[in-house]
């Protein structure tokens, strides 16, 4: 009768014990991944606190800043980009969501009309990113010697990835302009086949920023971001020469592949949101703190 007891009580033992080890584990499971999404809007913000814009040499920035200037200076509907004034002839509505924070309401895409002659079309950042998984924000231009090198290899890579099984069209990339003027612009973007911001946008105020938010040193660059506009990688452009076939594409790392498989959009988008919340109360806070250091010392 006590053999039998003991008998009987030894796989409650054991599946209790096997109870909290796995309970264990998802608990830090959870709490890296927390703990990796928590990182990332953290390097976000300080990414997006710094002021500074190292380019590749002295004069690739000033031809950078002096851009803007030249957009004002050429009309819109020139002869090698004309365009159209909004999606449809309509009232562009509110975008709302991420990406549409981060790049703007209208991203440009490229209609070839004939061998020599190709129009630009404007379409709402959230149609042209539907579905997309992974967004690549492309800094190049047309006067980079080795942005011209890169963006046929980037191309073949890009058409190489949206056609494998079961993942079609999920990858896209958006051309942040760093060329010099409009002309420019549109006989550059003839050689891409994704899509890009408004020259107005990508060499103004916009493009600066995402420069200083992902820390672009110098051009070309490629980062890769995923459906909620998180960082994925700042360095695939360094990523894609070693790995061609794309196997590893798009370099994310296992915990937070993890993290996209385990939880809906629905969920990341809201904890995206609490977090950022937390983010910016956190930095509010911190330039108060600053703002009073500043105060007492002067």
């Amino acid at each position: 009768m006590f053999s039998a007891t003991i008998a009987l009580r030894k796989p409650v033992r054991r599946k209790v014990t096997t109870f909290i080890q796995t309970a264990m584990k998802i608990f830090v499971l959870l709490f890296s991944l927390v703990s990796l999404v928590a990182i990332s809007l953290a390097e976000e913000a300080v990414a997006e606190n710094d002021g500074l814009y190292d380019s590749t040499t002295q004069d690739s920035a000033n031809q950078i800043e002096g851009s803007a200037a030249n957009v004002s200076r050429v009309e819109a509907n020139s002869e090698h980009v004309p365009t159209t004034a909004t999606p449809g002839g309509e009232s562009a509505p509110t975008q709302t969501g991420p990406l549409a924070n981060l790049l703007g309401s209208t991203l440009l895409s490229l209609e070839m009309l004939d061998e020599s002659h190709a129009q630009i079309v404007q379409n709402y950042t959230t149609d042209a990113l539907r579905g997309k998984k992974v967004i690549g924000l492309y800094f190049s231009a047309d006067w980079c010697g080795p942005c011209r090198q890169f963006t046929p290899e980037l191309a073949s890579f890009y058409k190489k990835m949206n056609s494998r099984r079961g993942k079609q069209d999920e990858f896209e990339i958006v051309w942040v302009s760093r060329c010099r003027d409009v002309d420019s612009y549109g006989q550059y973007f003839t050689q891409m086949p994704w899509i890009a911001m408004p020259p107005e946008e990508a060499m103004g105020e916009r493009g600066q920023m995402l420069s200083n938010k992902y820390k672009v040193k110098g051009i070309p660059s490629l980062v890769l971001l995923d459906d909620l506009g998180n960082v994925i990688t700042t360095d695939a452009r360094n990523k894609i020469p070693q790995d061609k076939a794309g196997i590893g594409f798009p370099w994310r790392n296992p915990l937070v592949s993890l993290y996209m498989t385990v939880l809906p959009r629905s969920l990341r988008m809201m904890m995206k949101s609490q977090l950022t919340s937390v983010k910016d109360m956190l930095l509010t806070k911190a330039k108060s703190v600053v703002g009073l250091k500043r105060a007492s010392v002067a």
